[in-house]
């Protein structure tokens, strides 16, 4: 077996587990309430399609990334929002000849988009479809995190290493705090840690190859982190898609995801009353639920653009049922 193959096999979480769900063949997937697995392993290649690299600002890499992945222009709140909230890193370490920079990050309490640009040290050009981090297990088995809190050991976070289609020089690092049970949000001024155990290539051919096993580690800290959510659900209400039907208990917007409550499943098949959900702000701007976790207990997902709370008229999900802010 490859490292392609072992990756491969590990990587259902976005579109195979919705695909399955969809044909009701989905395996019960219990992460929601288990120790991270480091989710990087999981490698769910971005839409950034058909664009290649151009000399853009970290906050204008993320409009342009978030744009195409909603698959709509942004909304003034929300480029806004980009502009304000993109952080410039701008650390690099080179290990055997290449060079791994984190570029910028957008993050708020709960989740975290990390960007780092990887090149060869001699500045000839990287002839891999896809690079991302290596993995590497501890003596109990585990693999070791890609992002952790130095000081709190027992800050446990969700995280995944992910290609950015178009630009195979980016590695997409994103991070989850509140999928696991005791996890601590994101906080502004501590200090996290980025580590990669080393480097793997991914050829056109299918094959892959293990460009280094040293490790690249960084230090970063968030000046500031958006910590506010909206709850949409007032009463419980009923969502469903054909004969599955779940009572939704707690649907909270963040400014970068979205977590489901629900009950009436035994499996996570529930989950899938919410693919093809959205927000929809109050200028008409349409941004995607793309599920990510399912449990029998809810769903995780992630927004397809980052939303500013005030703008947000409704949540319209999949069977119709329009959701708006209950009232004070």
């Amino acid at each position: 077996m490859t490292g392609r193959d072992l990756l491969a096999g590990m990587t259902d979480l976005d579109g195979r587990i919705l695909e399955e769900a969809e044909n009701f063949q989905a395996k019960v997937r219990l992460r929601r309430f288990r120790p991270v697995l480091a989710a990087a392993i999981g490698a769910i290649v971005l839409i950034l399609a058909g664009c290649a690299y151009v000399a853009l600002t970290e906050p204008e890499w993320f409009g342009q990334f978030f744009s195409r992945w909603q698959e709509q222009e942004l909304s003034q709140g929300q480029a806004a929002f980009v502009e304000e909230n993109t952080k410039v890193i701008g650390q690099s370490v080179t290990r055997d000849g290449y060079t791994l920079t984190v570029e910028s990050a957008i993050a708020d309490s709960y989740n975290a988009y990390i960007k780092l640009r990887l090149t060869s040290e001699n500045g000839e050009p990287l002839d891999g479809v896809n690079y991302l981090p290596g993995y590497r297990l501890r003596e109990d088995g585990t693999l070791e995190d890609y992002f952790y809190a130095p000081g709190h050991p027992d800050w446990r976070y969700n995280t995944g290493g992910e290609p950015v289609e178009g630009d195979n020089t980016v590695i997409l690092l994103r991070v989850n705090q509140y999928l696991q049970q005791g996890a601590k949000p994101l906080e502004a001024g501590e200090t996290y840690r980025i580590h990669f155990p080393g480097l793997i290539g991914y050829y056109s051919d299918g094959t892959s190859s293990v460009l280094t096993e040293a490790d690249f580690d960084f230090d970063v800290v968030f000046d500031t982190l958006h910590e506010e959510s909206l709850e949409m659900i007032g009463e419980p209400v009923t969502a469903s898609f054909s004969d599955i039907q779940v009572t939704v208990t707690s649907l909270e917007l963040r400014t970068l995801s979205v977590s489901v409550d629900y009950h009436g499943r035994t499996d996570e098949k529930g989950g899938i009353c919410f693919v093809d959900s959205f927000v929809v702000l109050k200028d008409g701007t349409q941004v995607r639920f793309r599920p990510y976790v399912l449990s029998p207990e809810g769903a995780t997902c992630f927004l397809t653009g980052p939303i500013v709370l005030e703008e947000v008229d409704h949540v319209l999900l999949r069977d119709g049922t329009k959701l708006y802010p209950p009232q004070e």
